[in-house]
């Protein structure tokens, strides 16, 4: 590029032997040096223009101080790619969809589901299928043994909200429950739409700070999230 900027300069100066700078003379070493500062300035120009991405940016640090996120060694492979993802959060709304985007974006098994129509986000965590009247319990099915259940009953969710003011827990109050949403592995309904089951979702335990810290950041602040999640411990190799 240097070499273009030192073509331009020989189309502007005047005709005539004194301003031959086809040899390597004083005057063609003068303006070699003065290519090399417009050169170095688009070189600028496009690094500044790439700092504007987290994915690029030669600025980690300002850009974790903007979005107040705190880094640990372990985590530090991971800064562009949550940083990039708070970026686009400021373009996507708060829709279920771009949420659930999001997350995926770290961790790809992750499903975002509405708790519609409305029920008791206490009672997801195990479903019986083994029932009476049961019309799917055929001679030949597998799963028709008494007493067939999914779920871990266990298990217990986590809730995040933005609202620390009170409890945190899942009241009995079915007008609390229409603000809910499930951060979970899958959702299973009946032929009426009703969430029967949340299957939970393993997570290592390295991306809960993101994870938590997206969802509150961009979930609509009077919803509550509740998390089918398990942390867990990643397996030490060494």
């Amino acid at each position: 590029m240097r070499a273009s900027f030192l073509d331009a300069i020989k189309h502007l100066l005047p005709s005539g032997p004194a301003w031959n700078i086809t040899n390597k003379t004083d005057l063609r070493r003068l303006f070699e040096a003065i290519a090399v500062l417009p050169e170095k300035l688009r070189t600028e120009i496009e690094n500044v223009y790439m700092d504007y991405f987290a994915d690029s940016t030669r600025e980690l640090k300002k850009w974790e101080d903007v979005f107040t996120v705190i880094f640990t060694k372990a985590e530090l492979e991971q800064r562009r790619k949550v940083l990039s993802l708070l970026w686009s959060m400021n373009q996507g709304g708060q829709s279920k969809d771009f949420l659930q985007s999001v997350l995926q974006g770290i961790f790809p098994e992750i499903i975002v589901e509405e708790n519609i129509p409305c029920a008791n986000p206490r009672q997801a965590n195990i479903a019986y299928f083994c029932v009476c009247d049961n019309s799917v319990m055929v001679c030949g099915n597998s799963k028709a043994c008494c007493d067939y259940r999914e779920g871990d009953e266990t298990f217990i969710p986590t809730i995040l909200r933005n609202d620390t003011a009170s409890p945190y827990s899942i009241p009995n109050d079915a007008d609390y429950w229409a603000f809910c949403f499930y951060v979970c592995k899958r959702v299973v309904r009946n032929s009426r739409n009703e969430i029967l089951y949340i299957e939970k979702l393993q997570i290592p335990i390295l991306y809960k700070n993101y994870i938590e810290y997206l969802i509150l950041r961009i979930k609509p602040v009077h919803t509550v999230a509740v998390m089918a999640v398990e942390w867990i411990e990643e397996q030490n190799n060494d």
